[in-house]
């Protein structure tokens, strides 16, 4: 006889089940497969190749906002935009923004933005809302990143611009100052007329490392995005789970009647992945009346082999209370035939533990629920199984291998999470050797400044760096209130400057006339982007009767030329030059 048909049908289950539980955890924590590049992409499909042309010249050098590398990148993409025969315009707006911390700190910013914006009209007659695209072009100081998004999303506009014209508007945002407190978007919001009606927000940002595009996040009524999601040939991974906008903090969230927001690597695969799913998204939106886009909240997740699944929010509850009915039966039947067993007691309490966290995640976060629901009722239902009359003529491996099946769920949905809790975080790119250059006004000397902040031994050579020029104007000083006020301009064109005062509470403050917010108590720090040589007037009140500071710093990317001594001469231009000053209020 065959040696095959001699192992028992139960040990046969058990080997059986355990592989598949094998598989279905090897496949939960691969890396997603990426659709490869085609070397021969038509003119109406999207193509990694063209793309990462974009990607490679933005990401020559970081953007950060005012600085001479964004404002190439921005001529670099007007200049494409209008080779595809679109008519971009540049939103210059000035734009504020603040923050206070809980000890009382402030921190203001005030940009000068320079946003990328441009309309493709639709075919179909006026008066159905506009779909959106959005991502942004600067940087942040110390690193090129986020190229690959908007450079999949000028791919994708030229795709689209070989197809058909879509139904709907197509207004599209490549916004400044992101890396500045989302400035260049709250520009947009606030003073563009476009920001007025818009019927779907689709945003476009970079991330770190290699990867798929995912989906980071829903906002509003997200039913009929997250079933478009759903229905793309590859659908990038994502899930509710998250709190809605815990992360996401932008003033795009207030457009539009939804919003969906993505993140996607630069790599040749991951670039083919995310400009796929920009093409797919903006065909199946463009066609569609955005006025009802929004619909009820749907939970939504992926899983190995299944891909995209989703389900209305408002079914969390009976989901949860199918649940608790399997675990009070369960329980029953496992107390009433083990009691006098601790495992038996073990598992009952385990899944009375598990249906209460379900019970307040269904409450607190309904959108995370599917992580303890589907894994709850999985092993529900294997215990559940054992005690049915035909389970008792079950080896004891084919009841091993029901409750390995049991398990299939929490394998699909909890190991993964579980490999991205303990995986260390993806390995960025080494910055380029720390080294800044700093021109005191404090002392009339230069110097270098090591990693820490701290001076080298060695003075640097004085260049044709300027000091920032302050003119003061007011200073009247009172036991209750001191009013200061002056003039103060870059000589540099520095594309940040910051004001921080310390050591006396700012009462009010007032920058070019324009009121600005005060604290409650630490520091007062103001951030400018983008003023140039602009001559601005600060007007200060502080706590009277006490000494304070005020500490002017200008920051500008890159080193002097002819600073950089003889044995630095390997050392590559990124590091940044610093102009300081103090004003010391007695």
């Amino acid at each position: 006889m065959n040696k095959l048909t001699t192992v028992p049908a139960g040990v046969a289950a058990l080997a059986a089940a355990l592989l598949m539980a094998a598989v279905l955890g090897w496949l939960a924590l691969r890396p997603a497969a990426l659709p490869a590049a085609p070397p021969d992409a038509g003119p109406a499909a999207f193509s990694a190749t063209r793309a990462l042309a974009h990607a490679a010249f933005l990401a020559q050098t970081p953007r950060p906002i005012a600085s001479d590398a964004n404002v190439r990148a921005r001529d670099y993409l007007l200049e494409k935009l209008r080779a595809l025969g679109l008519d971009p315009q540049v939103q210059t707006a000035t734009v504020s923004g603040s923050e206070r911390d809980g000890a009382g700190n402030v921190r203001l910013t005030v940009a000068v933005v320079h946003n990328i914006v441009l309309r493709i009209r639709a075919s179909a007659p006026l008066g159905r809302l506009p779909l959106m695209l959005a991502s942004h072009y600067d940087s942040v100081p110390d690193a090129p990143d986020a190229a690959g998004a908007v450079a999949a999303l000028l791919e994708s506009l030229r795709a689209l611009r070989q197809g058909p014209p879509l139904r709907n508007d197509l207004i599209v945002l490549i916004a400044d100052g992101e890396h500045a407190g989302s400035l260049g978007a709250r520009a947009f919001v606030e003073q563009h007329p476009w920001a007025r009606k818009v019927g779907l927000v689709l945003r476009f940002e970079g991330a770190p490392g290699p990867g798929p595009m995912t989906l980071q996040g829903t906002h509003g009524g997200n039913g009929a995005t997250v079933a478009a999601w759903a229905r793309l040939d590859a659908a990038p991974a994502g899930s509710s789970r998250g709190a809605a906008g815990a992360a996401d903090a932008s003033p795009l969230r207030t457009l539009g009647l939804a919003g969906m927001r993505f993140a996607g690597a630069a790599d040749s695969a991951a670039m083919q992945h995310c400009g796929d799913t920009i093409v797919a998204l903006a065909r199946a939106f463009g066609e569609r009346a955005l006025d009802t886009i929004a619909a009820p909240d749907r939970v939504y997740f992926s899983v190995p082999l299944a891909g995209a699944l989703h389900y209305p929010q408002r079914f969390v509850w009976y989901i949860t209370r199918v649940a608790g009915a399997l675990c009070l039966l369960v329980c029953w039947a496992t107390l009433r035939h083990g009691v006098q067993r601790i495992g038996p007691l073990a598992l009952s309490g385990a899944m009375a533990g598990t249906l209460v966290a379900l019970i307040i995640l269904s409450a607190a976060k309904p959108g995370a629920t599917y992580l303890l629901a589907w894994p709850l009722i999985g092993g529900l239902l294997a215990a559940g199984a054992l005690h049915l009359p035909l389970a008792a003529a079950l080896s004891r491996h084919a009841r091993a291998a029901i409750l390995a099946g049991g398990t299939l769920p929490a394998i699909a949905l909890l190991l993964p999470l579980a490999a991205a809790a303990w995986a260390p975080p993806a390995a960025l790119p080494a910055p380029p050797e720390a080294i800044t250059y700093l021109a005191d006004a404090t002392t009339w000397k230069s110097y270098w400044l090591d990693t820490t902040g701290a001076r080298a031994s060695t003075a640097a050579p004085r260049t044709g760096i300027a000091f920032p020029h302050i003119a003061m104007l007011k200073d009247d000083n009172t036991p209750a209130r001191r009013q200061v006020a002056f003039a103060l301009t870059s000589k540099n064109a520095a594309p940040t400057i910051e004001l921080r005062v310390d050591g006396a509470r700012v009462l009010a403050a007032r920058l070019d006339g324009c009121a600005l917010a005060t604290q409650r108590a630490g520091n007062w720090t103001l951030t400018l982007y983008g003023m140039g040589e602009r001559r601005l007037h600060v007007a200060l009140e502080l706590e009277g009767g006490a000494s304070a500071r005020i500490h002017i710093q200008e920051s500008i990317p890159g080193l002097p030329a002819d600073a950089i001594p003889g044995e630095r001469t390997h050392t590559t231009r990124g590091g940044r030059t610093l102009s300081t000053d103090m004003l010391v209020l007695r």
